[in-house]
């Protein structure tokens, strides 16, 4: 008898405990779907996750650093890195998916990000913030809350829904021996070069970035950041403002390789064409890429980085963690490790890119400073302070579709 009476009681348990393990899943669910309120929290909840990172699939150096450094010092801490190559705009067609779906979690926790892909995924809602100093202690240790990349992306206020990773700058790569180490340092003395010495000079066609960063030096050349910055987000108002610009490059086309009839698909194919000194000069974001190319082989010596006069375009690119990200807390502690200086010590090293750090320049230490100048000094690449004062803000991200718009109009298919 008694032995009934216990059978019936588990019976009358077994539903309310499967109820109480729902629930239990549920609040551990929306925990995880929350940003951690500090970095401590963001530790101790992160431990035995598993943390991805989704990023440009097309830097070697990049992807090398994350494998070989960040993800070593993430498993220290008891987190699992999982990096997924994808282009950005793959990214955000899934992001907002999830969202039409009013999917709650996705399989996204950490993405590269900047410019109009920022400024498209803050319309869309798509991120998560805010992400402040108290879960990102080295934010805090490295980079001031005051500097205008912390504040605006191309124009877009951050709002502390992104975090600095990489610092860009555009530069020109030269071969010494084709221009004799007399580098056209400007629009003006690139358009006589380019007249003097036919078919040795082109551009990777727009929406590529890097080619589309040369269209816009070429239109803070001719017209200045200020007219453009201050031009209507519209077609019509950029097209007014650009025109001697787009004039320009209809002038510079007859006298590109195949006759501006054609122009290099990718940044690879620039390159080979480059090292293989058909074209004299190349361009990067990364001032230090002439650099991480001779120590794998690709470029000689013979290739030489230099800005124009008035300067070159610079921006920030950034991590966001979207809104569906399943693992935040892992997210927050990948994000603070990316940013640690033993992590950005690393990614000195030209075989991760030598990327220039985040940090800002009143709290930029003195032994990384060291590290950049050396190297600069030992490859031929532009010194830090020079870049610096060298630097022009990018424009609205608003903006650059509309002129990778104009350029296929007035001059890819111009008459």
């Amino acid at each position: 008898m008694r032995g009934g009476k216990r059978l019936k009681l588990l019976v009358l348990l077994v539903p309310l405990l499967i109820l109480g393990g729902c629930a239990g899943n549920s609040k551990d669910s929306q925990s995880a779907n929350k940003l951690p309120t500090n970095y401590q929290t963001a530790l101790k909840q992160a431990k035995g996750q598993t943390v991805t990172y989704y990023g440009f699939g097309g830097s070697d150096t990049q992807n090398r650093w994350i494998d070989q450094v960040v993800t070593p010092m993430m498993k220290k801490k008891g987190i699992t890195v999982k990096r997924v190559p994808m282009d950005i705009d793959t990214i955000l067609n899934k992001l907002t998916t999830e969202k039409e779906a009013n999917k709650k979690q996705g399989n996204i926790d950490v993405v590269w990000i900047n410019g109009e892909n920022f400024y498209n995924a803050k319309k869309l809602g798509l991120l998560d913030g805010p992400l402040n100093n108290k879960m990102l202690p080295n934010m805090k240790r490295y980079i001031s809350a005051s500097d205008p990349d912390v504040k605006r992306d191309m124009a877009t206020p951050i709002d502390q829904l992104e975090v600095p990773y990489g610092n860009a700058q555009f530069v020109m790569i030269g071969s010494k021996k084709i221009f004799n180490g007399n580098y056209p340092t400007s629009a003006a003395k690139l358009l006589d070069w380019a007249k003097a010495n036919p078919g040795k000079l082109t551009y990777v066609a727009p929406p590529d970035f890097t080619g589309s960063a040369f269209i816009r030096n070429i239109i803070y050349e001719t017209v200045g950041y200020q007219a453009l910055n201050d031009a209507p987000a519209t077609k019509a108002g950029i097209y007014k403002v650009i025109k001697p610009s787009l004039d320009y490059l209809n002038e510079l086309k007859p006298y590109l390789w195949e006759n501006g009839k054609t122009y290099p698909k990718t940044t690879a194919q620039m390159d080979k064409m480059f090292a293989d000194h058909q074209i004299a000069l190349d361009f990067s974001y990364n001032p230090m890429y002439a650099a991480t190319q001779k120590s794998t082989g690709q470029f000689t010596n013979d290739a030489q980085t230099f800005l124009f006069d008035k300067g070159t375009i610079g921006n920030y690119n950034y991590l966001a963690v979207p809104k569906t990200a399943p693992n935040k807390a892992a997210a927050i502690v990948l994000i603070n490790t990316m940013l640690s200086k033993k992590a950005q010590s690393e990614q000195l090293s030209l075989k991760y890119g030598a990327a220039i750090p985040p940090y800002s320049a009143n709290k930029m230490p003195q032994e990384i400073t060291d590290k950049l100048n050396d190297s600069a000094e030992k490859n031929n690449t532009v010194p830090v302070k020079t870049l610096a004062k060298k630097r022009i803000p990018e424009v609205s991200g608003k903006k650059i579709p509309i002129i990778e718009q104009l350029w296929k109009e007035h001059v890819l298919n111009a008459n």
